[in-house]
């Protein structure tokens, strides 16, 4: 069966080809978020906390729509 993949994982990595970050890796060094914490968010959406969204936001330049969307997992 294949895998189903995160709307959210979706969402952050087309913004993160808007901004020209290649990996996930990269994302959680310049957000300033532990790879390994980045990782367990991205899993359980609803755990992000007000910094990463933040950080995440100014970042890939999220929308309204984009921050409730990860808001909602």
């Amino acid at each position: 069966m294949a895998k189903v993949k995160s709307p959210v994982k979706k969402l952050l990595k087309l913004r993160m080809i808007d901004c020209d970050i290649n990996s996930f890796m990269e994302l959680a060094r310049i957000t300033g978020i532990d790879y390994q914490r980045l990782n367990k968010r991205l899993v359980d959406p609803h755990s992000f906390t007000v910094f990463e969204l933040l950080a995440l936001e100014e970042t890939l330049h999220l929308t309204d729509e984009d921050l409730l969307k990860l808001i909602r997992g």
